[in-house]
């Protein structure tokens, strides 16, 4: 049987445009497979946003995201490309991040450049590891892989924090240093997008992030593909409808002082995470 490695591998080769929701729980990795999905991307800011109630500064452990990492490949039958920031750590700490992260079911893992401590002042600012660093940490992973078929992407942040130039002087080093994918982000002009495609789309698979209030020009998934990407990822759109869906009931509730007509009622919602079949399965145990 294939992987959910493989698959993703598989798929980002055969040229096809993969679209990858992200998610932040068991229950909305579910839901993004029933709508059709064939991976998903367990995103570090819904993860902040939902776990903590806090904005995505590097909060989170690697143990912690591990956890519901390994909850969530348990429960789904695609692949998971999971955030991990800068990789908890340096080149040595990032070994055991990858480790943990591909035993608690990780088909992709995605590190970025960004430097691991910043300014509490500015926590929202993307200061850069020097290049030779981020090299470093992408070889440590690559080495550290117990399966050669997970992906590891590099990201980097140098457009938002040195320009473009840098960025894709950096995207070619990760190339060089064996990444399988190259996410540059915070891309927001046409010809940034055409040279990143132009340069490098032949060497490696090009990420893409689309997001609510984002900066790219590229606002749907098969504008991106057009444009030359093949992993469209959209980080916040899920935890974001969620929350505002989640916002308003409360509302409702504390108004009316009862619960409104739900989306989902108990029986749909029971029938969306497989519920009848796991009760009747586990029936058979019964004493």
């Amino acid at each position: 049987m294939t992987s959910m490695r493989a698959k993703l591998r598989e798929g980002l080769a055969g040229g096809r445009l993969m679209r990858a929701p992200g998610v932040f729980d068991t229950l909305s990795g579910v839901l993004a497979e029933q709508a059709g999905f064939e991976a998903v991307f367990l995103s570090g800011s819904a993860l902040a946003w939902s776990h903590l109630a806090r904005p995505d500064i590097g909060l989170l452990s690697a143990s912690e995201v591990a956890t519901i990492l390994m909850r969530l490949s348990d429960r789904i039958g695609i692949p998971v490309l999971v955030d991990a920031d800068s990789g908890f750590g340096n080149a040595i700490q990032v070994t055991r991040t990858v480790r943990q992260f591909e035993a608690a079911g990780a088909a992709g893992i995605q590190i970025e450049d960004q430097a691991e401590i910043k300014s509490p002042g500015a926590p929202t600012d993307r200061p850069l590891v020097p290049l030779e660093a981020m090299v470093g940490k992408l070889k440590a992973a690559l080495d550290a892989r117990r399966h050669d078929d997970t992906l590891i992407s590099a990201r980097t942040d140098a457009v938002s924090s040195v320009g473009f130039d840098e960025a894709l002087r950096r995207a070619a080093a990760y190339i060089d240093a064996g990444a399988d994918l190259i996410f540059v982000e915070s891309l927001s002009e046409p010809a940034e997008i055409q040279r990143l495609v132009r340069e490098l789309g032949g060497a490696r698979p090009l990420v893409h992030n689309i997001m609510e209030g984002g900066v790219s020009p590229l606002t749907s998934a098969t504008a991106a593909g057009e444009a030359g990407f093949s992993l469209i990822l959209f980080p916040g759109a899920v935890i974001q409808a969620t929350a505002r869906a989640g916002q308003d009931a409360l509302r409702a509730l504390a108004a009316a002082e009862r619960p409104s007509r739900p989306v989902f009622d108990r029986d749909a919602l029971n029938a969306a995470i497989d519920g009848p079949a796991f009760l009747a399965a586990a029936a058979r145990y019964a004493d």
